[in-house]
């Protein structure tokens, strides 16, 4: 698709995303609209979520966009720099499932950047729920604890 003149707004944003990789809204030389995508400009974000998955977001998350030949983890290793309240707020495993939403590629991308550059998943495999017990909130007392079933036939003061 060639510009016609004076509509050369979308190519712009191609050549900065081209040149400089994924990004964000803010570093953009123009503002992305609808007809961005009409030239391979895609946005990345995530939804929030709550309880276990540790992402009540309260604000919205600035998206990130990128073109179809940026890697998954390119994508994600942005988007978590762009955000950094995700890598401080938000559980691995949240983060994971919500990155798993986009694809499965997504998501082993996720486990990647998370552990490799983040170092947020560390030995842990966050999809098969093993390593270290997670606390929980014992339903007698309300202490958070790690063995429950020992919790409650020895400690509990509930």
């Amino acid at each position: 698709m060639a510009p016609e003149p004076g509509d050369d707004v979308p190519y712009q944003t191609v050549e900065y995303l081209l040149e400089n990789g994924p990004a964000p809204a803010s570093e953009l030389p123009t503002e992305v609209a609808t007809r961005h995508r009409a030239v391979g400009v895609h946005s990345f974000s995530i939804q929030g979520g709550s309880g276990t998955e540790g992402i009540d977001l309260g604000q919205p998350l600035e998206a990130v966009y990128y073109l179809d030949e940026h890697s998954p983890r390119a994508v994600i290793a942005t988007f978590l720099e762009t955000n950094p309240r995700l890598v401080d707020e938000a559980t691995p495993k949240g983060l994971v499932r919500r990155f798993g939403g986009h694809g499965s590629a997504w998501r082993d991308a996720a486990r990647t950047v998370m552990s490799e550059e983040f170092d947020l998943l560390s030995d842990v495999d966050s999809s098969s729920g093993e390593g270290e017990p997670q606390p929980v909130e014992c339903w007698r007392c309300g202490d958070r604890i790690t063995d429950l079933q020992t919790h409650l036939s020895e400690d509990c003061s509930g």
